[in-house]
């Protein structure tokens, strides 16, 4: 595993953002047949909170947009780092994820508790790479301009708030994928 450069970013998006229908769906289905739980997880959970942010289902196409930019993370994965892992080869890694992820975010999810100062240094922490891990700078930059673009073209109006939490779960995703492509991660 290594960080993307540019050209080999912009190439592996390009083929994210030209697959079929067709195919798009056989990626789908083979993804849930290799990874159930963390298929689950993207497409369908993620989503659902950012749709239930609101009783209006306001945010139901900004929900859509992600589960479209969780694809885009997808393939470019598979583009440029091959055949993914199957759930059978560690039926316990997205068990393990969860649990890494909620001990990073529930003092996050508590930051409105804390002052300023600490609250930041909390989000900070969260977003730096933890040891040995690659963070993606370039796509994770990518998909937050692909989320203020969708924002501002979209017409409606959206909060600071939900906008900053489905960056969030983006960056939550692309560290998903390479702890699932970086095995040998445990944090």
């Amino acid at each position: 595993m290594h960080e993307l450069v540019e050209r080999e970013l912009y190439e592996a998006l390009d083929y994210a953002r030209t697959i079929d229908q067709d195919k798009g769906k056989h990626i789908l289905i083979q993804f849930e047949i290799d990874q159930p739980l963390f298929s689950q997880t993207l497409f369908n959970v993620f989503p659902s909170i950012i749709d239930n942010q609101n009783d209006e289902h306001q945010y139901e196409n900004l929900a859509q947009f992600f589960a479209d930019l969780a694809f885009d993370v997808l393939c470019v994965y598979q583009k440029v780092f091959g055949k993914m892992p199957k759930f059978d080869d560690d039926p316990t890694w997205m068990e393990r994820q969860a649990m890494l992820l909620d001990k990073e975010l529930t003092p996050l999810l508590a930051s409105n508790h804390v002052s300023d100062k600490v609250a930041n240094k909390m989000r900070e922490d969260f977003f730096k790479p933890k040891e040995g891990e690659f963070i993606q700078t370039g796509l994770v930059n990518f998909m937050n301009m692909s989320i203020d673009d969708f924002v501002k073209e979209s017409g409606e109006t959206y909060n600071e708030a939900i906008v900053d939490l489905s960056k969030t779960m983006l960056f939550v995703v692309v560290r998903l994928f390479n702890n699932l492509y970086t095995p040998v991660i445990q944090h």
